[in-house]
């Protein structure tokens, strides 16, 4: 298609999910992800000094307890590859999450601003607040979307017909982001990192200690 035509003001501008920022750490740690289940499905089917093995149901159980999970993970950012969508199309600004719910619905002409601003989340503070006329502001993490299609989206809506104003907020505190932003939501477990990495910690011992324990039952 020629430039001109892709360019074009009219024509539509959709944005997909990325997943590389998930993706990464995953393929990352997937050598050690793979010794260490060897390395306790080994142990779960030799047993250590007094304690018995449980023999090849260990091992069975050992490697089940990293895939399912894995498995999981992987379906969810398929899911989210799916069904998460921006769309600017005949005038009209849409947003879905990762479960394909319409979180934003707006005409382009009534979005009021592109705010990049800096909050109190996770180590990642960088977020992009979209606000609009009638709408409740939504908060969007640009790492989590294609960048090109984001990047012309964005301009979009900084040009004629919407004007929308691109404004640099900085950092924010919590206070002043919720009177800034009212009704924007941002995840609880971006909020309460601390919180949500104890509950992780916690979750992630109790299932290594039940699959451990289920290898002597099979």
């Amino acid at each position: 298609m020629p430039a001109e035509m892709t360019d074009s003001s009219n024509a539509p501008i959709k944005v997909r999910a990325d997943n590389r920022v998930y993706k990464a750490p995953l393929f990352g740690g997937a050598l050690p992800i793979g010794l260490g289940t060897i390395r306790l499905g080994l142990r779960l089917a030799n047993g250590r000094g007094s304690s018995p093995g449980a023999g090849w149901p260990g091992l069975i159980v050992a490697v089940l307890a990293v895939v399912v999970p894995l498995v999981w993970f992987a379906g969810g950012l398929a899911v989210r590859r799916m069904r998460a969508g921006i769309a600017l199309e005949n005038g009209v600004l849409s947003v879905r999450d990762r479960w394909g719910r319409l979180v934003l619905l707006t005409l382009e002409s009534d979005v009021t601003g592109l705010h990049h601003v800096r909050i109190p989340v996770d180590g990642h503070k960088d977020r992009l607040v979209l606000t609009s006329v009638d709408d409740t502001p939504l908060v969007l993490d640009t790492r989590l979307w294609e960048e090109e299609p984001l990047r012309r989206l964005l301009g979009r809506l900084a040009a004629p017909p919407a004007q929308a104003p691109v404004r640099q907020q900085g950092m924010l505190t919590w206070p002043q982001f919720r009177a800034r932003f009212p009704g924007a939501k941002v995840p609880w477990r971006q909020v309460h990192f601390g919180w949500f990495t104890a509950l992780v910690v916690i979750l992630a011992i109790a299932y290594i200690a039940f699959f451990v324990n289920l290898s002597y039952f099979v």
